[in-house]
């Protein structure tokens, strides 16, 4: 309105000069818009997070990312895309029963994060990386490896701790994807009694994927703990991604190693290499 009123009295002044404005701001808009095309730089690296195994656990996962980050404003953090693919079938019955029909899955979400731009992977599930490699060789980018992370991470800081207690699926259990790597490094993993796993870790870990109550979640996963530590665990390790929404780590008197947190320092770590490696 403001701009039309101008354009009656610039009239009845001066004709001839209406056009010539309308022309230079027009020229003048276009020219700015350019201009902020042009500095409204891509970011060159970007974090792709494949998630929804299960959808808690991957918020959890970003929520630690954010926490982690040494920001002091919105951009100093970093560059995400999340694709949350809840769909995944299940991860344990698919190892169990030797069901590859997970697979175009898993290299579904791999791609698309590529496509859209991904420099890396994070995926914050322990148990789906038993298919590690199909995802791996799906990609040209690198996918981080969770569990090897983690147990990296136990040998650099607790290195004469040899008794490591994991409360994990029984699929990452019963396929071994913590046993073998801690193997390789010299450690022995303390697992809980079966029934315990069953009817304690197991049912904890899917009332938290129901949301069921977090104190009985809680207390499933505090006598799970005990267990561990009677049969001589010194170093407990959360390798499932639920795990640490419900375990109370300040009642326990020896260190814990979240496997989530892990992976989200990884992938600040590597978001800050390469991006200087860019530079």
């Amino acid at each position: 309105m403001y701009f039309f009123k101008s354009k009656l009295r610039i009239e009845r002044i001066a004709p001839g000069l209406v056009s010539f404005l309308i022309l230079f701001f027009v020229q003048s808009s276009c020219s700015s818009l350019e201009q902020n095309k042009e500095n409204d730089a891509q970011p060159e690296m970007i974090l792709g997070i494949f998630g929804g195994m299960g959808p808690e656990a991957t918020a959890e996962f970003y929520r630690q990312i954010v926490k982690l980050t040494p920001a002091e404003k919105d951009q100093d953090h970093i560059p995400t895309l999340i694709y949350s693919l809840p769909q995944v079938p299940d991860r344990m019955a698919s190892i169990r029963y030797q069901d590859l029909s997970i697979v175009p899955y898993l290299v579904e979400g791999v791609t698309r994060l590529e496509n859209a731009g991904a420099s890396f992977i994070a995926i914050p599930c322990n148990t789906v990386h038993y298919f590690f490699g199909y995802m791996q060789d799906a990609v040209s980018i690198p996918i981080i490896h969770m569990i090897r992370e983690t147990v990296n991470e136990v040998a650099e800081k607790y290195p004469d701790i040899k008794d490591i207690g994991l409360l994990a699926t029984t699929g990452t259990i019963e396929t071994e994807l913590y046993g073998n790597e801690f193997a390789e490094e010299g450690f022995r993993v303390i697992l809980p009694d079966e029934e315990i796993e069953n009817e304690k870790v197991m049912k904890a870990v899917f009332g938290i994927k129901a949301g069921t109550s977090k104190k009985i979640n809680e207390d499933l996963l505090a006598e799970a703990r005990q267990n561990l530590v009677e049969k001589g665990a010194k170093l407990i390790v959360l390798g499932c991604t639920e795990i640490p929404l419900a375990f109370n780590s300040e009642r326990v008197e020896i260190p814990v190693i979240n496997a989530t947190e892990v992976l989200a320092k990884k992938a600040i770590k590597l978001y800050t290499e390469l991006v200087k490696e860019n530079d």
